[in-house]
């Protein structure tokens, strides 16, 4: 049989696709549900997806990045389970110590943490020729990889001979269920992750000012980085967010007065497009509620 591995995030819409297919595809592949947990996921996400393998019976592989301090040397990995899963960040720590401070620029977290972790798991199972899905929605069409086909990419939820998903018929589905992923719909799943909006994260920073101590010592402790074969005095100061932008500079436009993101399971409502010292605070870099593993 064919391979197929479900790379889940952990959220609503990757629930529904891990749900699905496993219900569906039996019959014409061999699949895995792989998630990655990168230490900076909100616990909720965690607890969301004990709850999903119990009630959907997904059987989810839960694994960690081991990174190889060696430059040259790749990723391994471990696996843990909702109760060993790390939740300091450790795992992004010692990335960033290898890699640098990721950004809209050089999301090499995605590809650590995410995409080689995952198929070092992969390999590790004889699993060398392979397909792997990802749940991306019809409505999230501009995300796919133009180059999917050879990447042995699936979209089961803009396949029309799968199951064509939008963000309403994946609310509507877990309006019908006795359970919940517990966060707001601009949260996302990892904390503070940059791919989401400054109205996102301003609002994240109001409501939970704890979250940014970690991002804070992240980038005391990494911004003058210096990736290999590159001169120390032609390295700026490397920050997390959009434009180069600290975590200081994301709290203090926070204190601004601004129109907070809503949680869209609650109400509906568009948005005015406000400028704040030149700044979008809508633009994002594709983040809706994870970030895709698969770049």
């Amino acid at each position: 049989m064919k391979k197929l591995l479900l790379s889940y995030s952990g959220g609503r819409t990757s629930t529904v696709m891990a749900k699905w297919c496993l219900e569906n595809l039996s019959d014409q592949y061999e699949m895995v549900v792989v998630f990655a947990n990168t230490g900076k996921e909100r616990p909720e996400t965690l607890d969301f997806i004990k709850q999903c393998d119990e009630a959907f019976n997904l059987k989810t592989v839960w694994v960690e990045c081991i990174t190889n301090p060696i430059r040259g040397k790749g990723v391994g990995f471990k696996i843990v389970d909702h109760k060993t899963a790390n939740r300091n960040g450790k795992p992004f720590t010692d990335m960033v110590a290898k890699h640098g401070i990721p950004s809209v620029k050089s999301p090499h977290c995605t590809r650590e943490l995410k995409a080689y972790t995952i198929k070092a798991y992969a390999r590790s199972i004889g699993w060398t020729k392979y397909y792997t899905a990802i749940g991306i929605r019809m409505d999230e069409i501009d995300r796919m990889n133009e180059n999917y086909k050879q990447k042995r990419f699936v979209y089961p939820l803009i396949d029309g001979k799968m199951l064509p998903t939008t963000k309403n018929d994946v609310n509507l589905f877990w309006s019908q269920q006795s359970f919940d992923l517990n966060l707001k719909t601009y949260e996302g799943n990892c904390d503070l992750c940059f791919k989401k909006s400054f109205r996102k994260l301003m609002t994240i920073v109001k409501e939970n000012p704890q979250l940014t101590h970690y991002w804070q010592k992240l980038e005391n402790d990494f911004e003058m980085f210096v990736p290999e074969g590159k001169k120390a005095n032609l390295i700026p100061p490397l920050h997390h967010f959009r434009g180069n932008r600290s975590m200081i500079d994301v709290i203090d436009m926070s204190k601004n007065k601004f129109e907070m993101a809503i949680n869209e399971i609650k109400y509906k409502k568009e948005f005015k497009q406000l400028q704040l010292f030149g700044v979008d605070l809508d633009a994002t870099n594709g983040c809706q509620e994870s970030c895709e593993p698969f770049i």
